[in-house]
């Protein structure tokens, strides 16, 4: 397992794949800050997995929406804990619709809670990171930025503006010893996934198409998110890894 030195704020930390982005890194080796919105206890029961792991943690409230609260949320993971090292961007929020049915006020708060707040963590962490003898970056992406799904419009094009963003952090941050990367999850199962009616018969139809016969757990994305934090990905920066159990092959 790929040792993670040093301190990481993980957006939407409280559960699903964010919560295993930080048990991830905790196991690793960082001391983690997590974020949430509205669930209290899940983030603190998180915090209490991060320090069984012999690690610190820090819960911090706010809502990646709003531009102010990703500035404050850096600011508080570094005051609680000391220098960052490491930012997954995983929090999003947004709104579904057929294009011709979102209204420009969900179309704009799907953009704020993806990419513009991606932009805003980074440039808030990037000097502590710098500062801090370098680190990374990853944010959270998902096929929709690269397949058509009902209603997904907004939430798609946001999740492929963070892909192109995370470019853009990668060059411009390497001579500052900052690396960026994605990873585009395929059908996981969270909490949030299987309150969707129909969630059942749709893991089952992505296990059905995928090669390795298979939906994915929230750990096979976190796992995958620390190996792009951490010093053997040390050469990887300003890419896209696909994590959905071969789904997008078959024609």
């Amino acid at each position: 397992m790929s040792g993670i030195a040093g301190n990481a704020l993980v957006t939407g930390g409280s559960r699903g794949i964010g919560r295993s982005c930080a048990l991830a890194l905790a196991r690793r080796g960082a001391d983690v800050a997590i974020t949430y919105v509205q669930n209290a206890d899940a983030a603190a029961a998180t915090a209490e997995e991060i320090r069984a792991l012999g690690r610190r943690a820090a819960v911090i409230q706010g809502d990646v929406g709003v531009a102010e609260d990703n500035v404050a949320a850096v600011e508080a993971a570094i005051g609680a804990l000391g220098p960052l090292r490491y930012l997954v961007a995983n929090a999003a929020n947004g709104s579904f619709g057929m294009t011709d049915e979102l209204t420009v006020e969900q179309w704009d708060f799907t953009m704020a809670a993806h990419v513009r707040s991606l932009l805003v963590l980074a440039q808030a962490a990037s000097p502590s990171i710098a500062g801090n003898g370098g680190g990374a970056i990853c944010a959270i992406s998902s096929l929709g930025a690269h397949r058509v799904y009902d209603a997904y419009a907004a939430f798609g094009t946001a999740k492929a503006a963070i892909e192109q963003l995370v470019r853009y952090l990668a060059v411009e941050g390497g001579p500052k010893g900052i690396r960026a990367n994605c990873v585009c999850g395929g059908v996981v199962l969270t909490d949030l996934f299987k309150e969707i009616p129909e969630w059942e018969s749709i893991a089952r139809a992505a296990a059905e198409r995928s090669p390795l016969g298979s939906a994915l757990d929230p750990d096979e994305i976190g796992e995958p998110v620390a190996f792009l934090l951490s010093d053997e990905a040390r050469m990887v920066t300003g890419q896209t890894l696909c994590v959905d159990a071969g789904f997008t092959l078959p024609g």
